[in-house]
């Protein structure tokens, strides 16, 4: 019969030191760790509501379009110009009956992100047309929402850069 001794026995290492536990635990604190921080951002990073005339109504949602309507009614339509160098842009409306007001407003609003919304004030000019300038430049995808003064009709339109010289903006 072998007599076992001391030299003979495998040395069993400590818990902590063995491989196949450390295999099995990486996924478990990785997984911790990646989900705090996402949570951490989600609650810092808030990105604010997306702009549209939406209304919550129990548990739907409604669109109001009675802006939307009264421009299709109006027969209105926007020609839109940009300088991509300066970001000034000149602005047609054709309309029946024709829009005097002396202001426009041209929403350029980002699909997701509140902070890169760009409220424009558009100047009329005396030869009929409306001009404006972008504060900042713009690359992605974005919303166009023009409405006047009061209010009472919006076009609205969706764009992507690298934006065309000319564009027309259409109520549908």
């Amino acid at each position: 019969m072998p007599h076992s001794t001391p030299t003979n026995d495998p040395v069993i290492a400590p818990w902590y030191k063995q491989p196949w536990l450390w295999f099995l635990l990486a996924p478990l604190f990785a997984v911790f760790i990646y989900g705090t921080s996402y949570a951490y951002l989600s609650v810092v990073t808030f990105d604010g509501m997306v702009k549209g005339d939406y209304a919550k109504t129990a548990k739907h949602f409604n669109q109001d379009s009675s802006r939307l309507d009264k421009a299709a009614a109006m027969d209105m339509q926007a020609t839109i110009s940009l300088d991509i160098l300066t970001g000034d842009l000149r602005l047609l409306v054709t309309s029946s009956p024709t829009v005097t007001s002396s202001t426009l407003l041209l929403d350029v609003v980002h699909p997701t992100m509140a902070s890169l919304d760009q409220p424009i004030t558009l100047a009329l000019r005396p030869d009929g047309s409306y001009y404006g300038s972008l504060n900042k430049t713009i690359d992605g995808k974005r919303y166009l929402h023009l409405t006047g003064p009061e209010n009472s009709w919006r076009l609205s339109s969706e764009i992507h850069t690298p934006w065309p010289d000319h564009f027309s903006i259409t109520a549908n």
